[in-house]
């Protein structure tokens, strides 16, 4: 009879650890940045490679270096970090993947007389990844969607649900985007292919604005032109959408990738509200000009695996990747060339 093995204990040993017996790994795959009136920024990564599925939320109050070294502060979060948001320069709230929103503070430490990254409260209300963050124009109330198929708006001084749609789309919610200086319209896109614009003062919210055959992925409202919101795709197009049509019909549609769109941001420079930067399942990072048939302002391949966010900052484009880079872009308006 063979002799009775013991069985491979590195599980237990693993499960075991405690924070701070686990080997370092560094969160890498970089989610989101974000930047706040031109004065601070946050970004945000997720530890992909461990057994330990966790993440860091990056503070910057100086934005010349994203280099994570320069960070004024960091704090690490349980699960993976998946969207952000800003509620004031050093107040923000930040979804993970547990299903959990967290907001966090600048705050004194009572004991050292340092700022630090203070969790001001959490709440843990949807039932699967909430992908998607965006504020109102009060900077309290937030809207969230993700995974569970549902889409909940937050009153983030008290961490409650103010209001709860189940099954707002009838698979993932993939993206949502406030209106420009609204408290009350958002509009939210889903792998169901429809995108919706919702009216929470309306008894009935949601209006049905575009309809395609494959899935939806990414929405943003143009700051100023706010009755044209930008569309991303499963299969790489871009879709520009009216909202004073009420024909339910895109006013233009290009093929721009060839992977499924994840990030759209329009230029908040109002004198380059034209420009709508993009990103991908891929490494490259687009400008367009929706002003004449979405062409190429500017591309860049510098990332070398997915990017993942966007931020503008003046005439400059910020990306973040999951190979851990941030990048700056100069993007020039049409009238330098």
């Amino acid at each position: 009879m063979e002799p009775v093995m013991d069985p491979n204990l590195n599980a237990d040993v693993y499960r075991n650890m405690t924070a701070a017996e686990r080997p370092p790994v560094f969160d890498k795959n970089l989610q989101f940045i974000l930047i706040h009136n031109e004065k601070s920024a946050i970004l945000g990564g997720t530890n992909m490679t461990d057994r330990y599925w966790n993440g860091t939320v990056w503070y910057y109050n100086d934005i010349s270096d994203f280099t994570r070294e320069k960070a004024f502060i960091a704090t690490k979060t349980e699960s993976g970090v998946c969207d952000g948001a800003h509620l004031e320069q050093d107040k923000f709230i930040i979804s993970e993947d547990s299903g959990v929103l967290q907001v966090y503070g600048l705050v004194e430490a009572a004991d050292t007389q340092l700022q630090e990254l203070q969790s001001l409260g959490y709440t843990c209300q949807h039932d699967s990844s909430p992908l998607t963050l965006s504020v109102f124009q009060d900077n309290v109330h937030v809207v969230s969607g993700g995974m569970d198929y549902c889409i909940k708006v937050w009153d983030t001084a008290e961490l409650i649900a103010t209001l709860s749609f189940s099954f707002a789309h009838t698979d993932i919610v993939t993206s949502i985007d406030v209106q420009p200086r609204s408290t009350t319209t958002f509009v939210s896109t889903s792998l169901d292919c429809e995108a919706l614009i919702w009216d929470i003062r309306q008894q009935n919210p949601a209006q049905s604005i575009l309809r395609r055959q494959f899935g939806l992925t990414a929405v943003n409202w143009n700051s100023v032109m706010d009755h044209i919101i930008a569309i991303g795709t499963d299969n790489g197009d871009v879709i520009l959408v009216d909202t004073r049509n009420s024909r339910n019909s895109a006013l233009k549609n290009a093929k721009v990738f060839s992977r499924s769109v994840h990030k759209l941001l329009f230029n908040p420079n109002p004198e380059r509200s034209e420009e709508l930067a993009c990103c991908a399942d891929d490494t490259l990072v687009r400008v367009l000009d929706i002003n004449r048939n979405f062409s190429s302002i500017y591309e860049d391949k510098s990332h070398y695996d997915f990017v993942r966010g966007l931020a503008w900052y003046k005439d400059e484009l910020i990306s973040c990747s999951w190979d851990n880079a941030v990048n700056k872009h100069t993007i020039h308006s049409r009238g330098d060339h």
